[in-house]
């Protein structure tokens, strides 16, 4: 199983369902590689991983310092800073991919760091507005599906509760979707707790406009706005909990 988090802007909470997830299923016993493509690295950095991502070293000739595992429960957690350093990962993609040697240096990586273990778990935190074409996505998909010819990929789109960016949202999930990468799940993060009920309808619309199977509603978490720890202390909101059941289940249906 591989997800895809994704979004069509930063700041929404990504990282917060990745985390989230990726801590629930470790627990159960899975053995689950999150790979931080996300520009801000905010997993990289819960992992104390505080130097250059892959793409940053390789381009800038450093050292390569960009994984870390942690036992959970029965299964672990190995987190990949793959970008995590601002918006420069473009040029930084661009240098690599003119340069054979960089790209071979950067494959060898890529392909140990996958394969170090068995995982049963994929979880991919993204930037924002990823495209299928884009090159961001292209190489690492194909050399994924080289590794792993047999591991689906489903998306999970994030959003907050800003009508426009649920709007947003929906149009980037059609422009991403496809029937052997289907959009799997729906969440509307940020809500202010009161709210709750108002967007359920709101949140059933999307998922029957959409055809995807699970739809969440997240409400604002204080602890989880300003949480600076470590992975181990990372608080799982109980949605995340259920929608990691439901993703192994395969149950439909609406969080809240």
């Amino acid at each position: 199983m591989r997800l895809s988090i994704r979004s069509s802007k930063g700041g929404v909470g990504k990282s917060t369902v990745a985390i989230s997830l990726a801590k629930v299923l470790a627990s159960e016993g899975h053995h689950v590689l999150l790979m931080d493509r996300d520009i801000v690295g905010y997993a990289s950095y819960l992992a104390g991983i505080n130097g250059a991502g892959l793409v940053a070293s390789l381009a800038d000739g450093k050292d390569v310092d960009v994984i870390r595992e942690f036992p959970v429960g029965k299964g672990s957690i190995t987190i990949l800073k793959y970008f995590g350093d601002g918006p420069r990962f473009r040029p930084d993609l661009e240098k690599i991919h003119k340069d054979k040697d960089l790209m071979n240096l950067g494959w060898k990586y890529y392909n140990e760091y996958l394969t170090r273990r068995k995982y049963s778990c994929f979880i991919v935190d993204n930037a924002p507005m990823v495209m299928p074409n884009d090159e961001i996505n292209i190489y690492e998909h194909r050399q994924f599906i080289s590794l792993f010819p047999n591991v689906p990929l489903r998306y999970l789109i994030v959003s907050d509760s800003l009508t426009q960016t649920i709007e947003d949202n929906v149009r980037y999930a059609k422009a991403i979707e496809s029937p052997e990468q289907p959009i799997l799940g729906f969440i509307l993060n940020m809500i202010k707790p009161q709210d709750l009920k108002k967007y359920e309808d709101v949140i059933r619309k999307v998922i029957n406009e959409l055809k995807c199977r699970i739809g969440v509603l997240m409400p604002f978490n204080e602890e989880l706005f300003q949480f600076s720890g470590s992975i181990e202390d990372f608080p799982v909101p109980q949605q995340m909990k259920e929608l990691a059941k439901r993703i192994e289940t395969e149950e439909h249906g609406i969080i809240a």
